[in-house]
């Protein structure tokens, strides 16, 4: 039996944004967490936006969660009204223990996903998104890592080869995985590039860089080269001490 997938579903309410039925439908094997927010002005206290918009945005959020409800979805919410939303992205998914977050681009269909793999991600964390939320024989999965020269086509090959075992294991059919290792000097590139024909991506969450502070994380990045959804697959997070 697969785990329960909590997944952060950011909404920027009011904004006219839409979360496609596909792409609900194939986030519904798991519990939604629906984060509907709406970033405010610095000098707007929050207190006073709720004040104005919460009748609006509570209407929305009340036909998003039918919605999701309508196609077999279970959902949870949060309506908040911030001066920072990527903060309170990264706030609510801690808060509600949520395993992905997603960065939502339109969705078609949902019938092929792409699991980008590299070293040091949780293939555990990995393995439990993606055979929790893809135990339809309808999805095919492509496991993909690129190496930067040939020396790591095999180490490559290997660590795509263990994620598929973890993978079988949890429930998936091995006829529906299939490997990929590419060489390129540019993953980043390769990854889009990849992503090309398939339908949603599912990428491990990155330790914090300087690099990804300047320039945004690779997930983040693809989402913006790409018309799919990006699922974040977010790293344990570690208990305070004393507990």
């Amino acid at each position: 039996m697969p785990e329960d997938v909590r997944v952060l579903v950011p909404v920027a309410i009011l904004s006219g944004q839409v979360i496609p039925e596909p792409l609900i439908r194939f986030l519904s094997r798991g519990t939604i967490v629906v984060l509907a927010y709406h970033e405010i002005p610095e000098q707007t206290a929050p207190e006073q936006a709720r004040e104005q918009f919460e009748p609006k945005a509570r209407e929305e959020l009340t036909d998003l969660v039918e919605t999701i409800e309508s196609l077999g979805g279970t959902a949870e919410t949060r309506l908040v009204f911030t001066h920072e939303s990527e903060q309170t992205i990264e706030r609510v998914a801690t808060e509600a223990d949520c395993d992905v977050v997603l960065l939502s681009n339109p969705a078609q269909s949902v019938e092929r996903l792409i699991v980008p793999v590299k070293e040091h991600i949780s293939v555990d964390r990995i393995a439990t998104v993606v055979s929790g939320l893809s135990q339809d024989p309808s999805i095919d999965i492509t496991l993909f890592h690129v190496a930067t020269d040939e020396s790591g086509v095999a180490d490559g090959e290997d660590l795509l080869g263990d994620v598929s075992d973890e993978l079988v294991v949890r429930g998936v059919q091995r006829d529906n995985l299939s490997r990929m290792v590419t060489v390129s000097s540019t993953p980043l590139q390769a990854i889009v590039d990849a992503a090309d024909d398939h339908d949603v991506i599912v990428m491990g969450e990155e330790e914090p860089t300087i690099r990804g502070r300047l320039f945004g994380e690779t997930s983040e990045r693809v989402a913006e080269r790409t018309i799919s959804p990006v699922l974040v697959v977010r790293n344990p997070t570690e208990p305070d001490e004393g507990q």
